[in-house]
């Protein structure tokens, strides 16, 4: 009984690996696109994340 348990499990994490390198990161874009998450801010001038409410270091944008 364990070892089928434990066989189970290995075959899953080997599904899991194959799905990750055939399609990297597409669960969360979908998940992201189904619920209507924005992404992630950036600066209109220099293109870095901001990240806060105060804005970008570079005083030019965002």
């Amino acid at each position: 009984m364990i070892k089928a348990v434990i066989f189970f499990l290995l075959v899953m994490v080997a599904i899991g690996m194959v799905g990750n390198a055939f399609f990297p990161g597409s669960v969360g874009r979908l998940v992201r696109k189904k619920l209507g998450l924005p992404g992630p801010t950036t600066c209109k001038a220099c293109g870095r994340y901001i990240i806060g409410s105060k804005g970008c270091d570079c005083k030019k944008g965002g």
